[in-house]
């Protein structure tokens, strides 16, 4: 049979449509242009290309995540410079609503030497106070934890239970000390790059939010800078809302403890309103250095410290947390507790520690572009 290129070719071979069969068409044959031969389309270069831009993605993907692995030190800092900024801005803020007439980077200045002011301040007049009862403190946990030693070694399982700590406990070496040391220097170090970085931040904001907004098209930018404005005001409120927490914690620790005529009442109250700023495990950690200490005073002496933590800890949880967040943000508990516990197995403690932070942010940024702009509810629950 002839092969034919168009059904020109065709009809004016055969003039005549009944004197021959007529041979099988496809489609693209009958659109290809006449003076252009019919090549078929083959479906597996569709599905190749498909595959290239899966594994492309997945590979693009992969490498993403390992890099967010292995910066994963430097965005907690940065995190940190966050959240410094914001707490100097929120400073700021009183200060121009006290007085309109001082401009707002004066008033991030004014913020930032009355927090360095109220941190000299209170180093001076209770460093004195406060070292001789650390001293005490580091003195008197060692003898506690020597009798809970000799109460142990009194019965058989207390035996089974020391020697079994004696095991897993590492011993003292040149490598530990040194570990400690450069641990100790890299949190000075952090603690001085979120102070200067997150002062630099507060001062000029706008500086940086136009060169995140650059990075999406112009008619989304103005809405890119609305969501970086929505996180900033999350985040402010709830530094807002947690420094009254901890404060209260602080207070009512040092409250009870002084009414049960605990000594170092007042380094116990500081370890507690600083842990505080820790979801779950701060508590715990800050109750920890009481419980030793009230052991020198007795069981039943002990038995009251641990109320009295547990006390606080319930005025917390069901009266100033539920208060707080009715004028700030509100961070359901179990997520709180899920982000923590997935925050200390990728990072350590430091992912702990932004824990709730990084939820605040989270939840944020679901509201905003997830439920506001994708599913387009505006409604007063969605913000």
């Amino acid at each position: 049979m002839p092969t034919f290129t168009s059904l020109k070719d065709w009809f004016s071979s055969n003039p005549d449509p009944d004197s021959s069969p007529i041979p099988p068409i496809r489609l693209e044959a009958a659109l290809a242009p006449a003076d252009e031969p019919f090549r078929p389309v083959r479906q597996s270069d569709g599905f190749a290309s498909r595959v290239l831009i899966v594994v492309g993605i997945v590979t693009f993907v992969g490498l993403l995540l390992v890099f967010l692995w292995a910066s994963r030190s430097i965005l907690l800092l940065g995190f940190g410079v966050v959240l410094m900024a914001v707490l100097l801005r929120a400073v700021g803020k009183l200060i121009c609503k006290i007085s309109s007439r001082i401009p707002m980077k004066a008033a991030v200045g004014i913020a930032t030497v009355l927090l360095l002011g109220a941190m000299v301040g209170f180093g001076m007049l209770a460093a004195p106070r406060i070292s001789e009862q650390m001293n005490s403190l580091t003195a008197e946990i060692p003898a506690s934890i020597q009798k809970i030693k000799d109460q142990l070694n009194a019965t058989q399982w207390g035996q089974v239970v020391l020697k079994q700590l004696e095991e897993d406990m590492p011993s003292p070496s040149l490598s530990r000390v040194t570990g400690i040391v450069g641990g100790t220097l890299g949190v000075i170090t952090n603690t001085v790059v979120i102070l200067v970085a997150g002062l630099f931040l507060a001062l000029d904001p706008g500086l940086y939010i136009r060169g995140f907004a650059r990075l999406f098209p112009v008619s989304r930018r103005q809405r890119a800078r609305e969501v970086v404005a929505s996180v900033a005001d999350r985040l402010e409120s709830w530094l807002l809302g947690q420094f009254i927490a901890m404060f209260a914690v602080g207070v009512l620790t040092w409250v009870g403890l002084a009414a049960l005529g605990m000594p170092l009442a007042m380094v116990l109250a500081v370890i507690a309103f600083v842990f505080d700023f820790v979801p779950f495990i701060g508590p715990l950690v800050a109750a920890v250095p009481a419980v030793l200490l009230a052991v020198l005073q007795g069981p039943q002496m002990v038995l009251y410290v641990a109320l009295v933590y547990l006390a606080v800890q319930q005025i917390e949880s069901y009266l100033v947390v539920p208060l707080v967040q009715q004028r700030t943000v509100s961070v359901p508990p179990t997520l709180l507790l899920l982000t923590a516990l997935l925050g200390g197995v990728l990072f350590g403690l430091p992912g702990t520690i932004i824990a709730m932070p990084a939820l605040v942010v989270l939840i944020t940024l679901i509201k905003e572009l997830y439920v506001k702009d994708t599913l387009g509810d505006h409604t007063e629950e969605a913000k």
